[in-house]
């Protein structure tokens, strides 16, 4: 169950949108949700686990490392990093 009134107050003191902080509460559950936790943990939205990942190697230069002839499996990747993250709504967030 939402509680939207919990996410409003967290979203007044983190200053990041109500949606994201519901999105947060829906990962870790009410009681364990800290505004401070959603700004250290949020990562952005995104539209799938696999664009998620790739914005994730490409801001962090190990993608421009790679030739350009080699494959990435996209959706392996996303598997395996995703053991590091959530999702919820198209938000991403690190697991604290």
């Amino acid at each position: 169950m939402e509680n939207t009134k919990q996410a409003e107050e967290m979203a007044e003191e983190n200053g990041l949108d109500v949606e994201i902080n519901q999105a947060y509460i829906n990962i870790v559950g009410e009681e364990y949700a800290k505004a401070e936790d959603v700004e250290e943990a949020y990562n952005g939205e995104w539209k799938s686990d696999e664009d998620f990942v790739q914005y994730l190697c490409e801001s962090c230069g190990i993608y421009q490392k790679i030739s350009s002839y080699i494959r990435i499996d996209w959706e392996g990747t996303a598997r395996d990093v995703m053991m590091d993250y959530s999702e919820d709504g198209g938000y991403y967030f690190r697991n604290l």
